[in-house]
């Protein structure tokens, strides 16, 4: 491993100054801004790695009620770990100085804390840094495991066509694309909407309808995480209602830079059978392609129950990783 004799973290507010580092990285989420954090119901804690005076990177935890171990938390995707754009080196350079970045993240974690849950941003492929720690000695190791999401580039949706002209329709599965195209027949009408109890109530009577009991905490959290967000430029909140104006479903995203996550989604299950939570996303597409938006990372293809719905949209397969250490 690389010496760090010029590396070191230090502890930081999240606040503004935090977010513009967030916003200088190419591998960052918006799940590490402050508004999303302070939204929340936790114990967060932020670091940035310095090499000398400089920023180099950037690691926001969720831990335990006594700060001994990283958790993570269950509406944060992905950690907020990740390393500034180094606009002024050559690949080579750039390379070898996230890698140390990394490194002295990784070493700070095994050295400060317990146990370590955290998962990575898709955006960051390289994790070398915590495989090596311990490498060459009988301590632990970070344990990987691999998880995936899937993309959508929805660049093309910044003209508006007839969906058979999209080159994601084209990639898009036969029953996909027969849901879009029975979408406009029916007349399905996409919106933008800030009604968060509206969407709250739906997204209750979705987990009811699969007797799935929600924690306590989450509803409180997700009303004033949305609140928060649909204030900030960093989300949007889409409604699909039917030709007779019937609210059926609802989704959210969450973005940084030129990518939006998918949030959250629901449905009325008495329009299951009817195009609109197709159209509540293929809609959103255009909303989104018209603020800037390039890719939609649909958030996770790791559930059987969700996963082939979302690749049937024509997106395409990325990998991401979760790290554990224990002592």
């Amino acid at each position: 491993m690389a010496k760090l004799d010029k590396y070191r973290m230090v502890a930081c507010a999240i606040d503004e100054s935090w977010d513009s580092l967030v916003r200088s990285s190419n591998n960052s989420t918006p799940f590490a801004l402050s508004c999303f954090i302070n939204s929340l119901v936790g114990n967060f804690s932020a670091f940035i790695c310095k090499k000398g005076d400089e920023v180099v990177a950037g690691c926001l935890l969720a831990l335990d009620s006594l700060s001994q171990n990283v958790i993570g938390h269950e509406l944060v995707v992905h950690d907020g770990i990740f390393v500034k754009e180094l606009k002024d080196l050559n690949q080579a350079q750039k390379s070898s100085e996230e890698f140390k970045a990394l490194q002295c993240i990784a070493e700070f974690l095994v050295d400060n804390y317990s146990s370590v849950q955290v998962t990575l941003s898709p955006l960051l492929q390289d994790i070398r840094p915590f495989q090596w720690v311990h490498y060459h000695d009988d301590k632990p190791m970070y344990v990987e495991s691999i998880r995936y999401t899937c993309k959508a580039d929805i660049k093309e949706f910044k003209e508006l066509k007839r969906p058979s002209m999209y080159r994601l329709y084209e990639q898009a599965s036969v029953s996909r694309r027969q849901a879009v195209r029975y979408s406009y027949r029916d007349q399905v009408v996409v919106n933008e909407s800030v009604d968060v109890e509206a969407f709250l109530n739906l997204y209750c009577r979705t987990f009811e309808r699969q007797k799935i009991k929600l924690d306590e905490n989450i509803l409180p959290q997700m009303r004033r995480l949305l609140t928060k967000l649909l204030k900030s430029e960093n989300a949007l909140m889409v409604e699909a209602k039917t030709e007779c104006g019937s609210l059926a479903s609802m989704a959210v995203f969450v973005w940084l830079g030129n990518t939006a996550y998918y949030l959250f989604g629901a449905n009325d299950f008495a329009y299951r059978n009817t195009s609109t939570g197709t159209a509540v996303l293929w809609q959103a597409f255009t909303i989104l392609a018209k603020l800037g938006i390039e890719v939609v990372d649909f958030e996770g293809v790791n559930s059987p129950d969700r996963g082939w719905f979302k690749l049937s949209f024509g997106a395409v397969i990325s990998p991401y990783y979760c790290l554990s250490y224990q002592w």
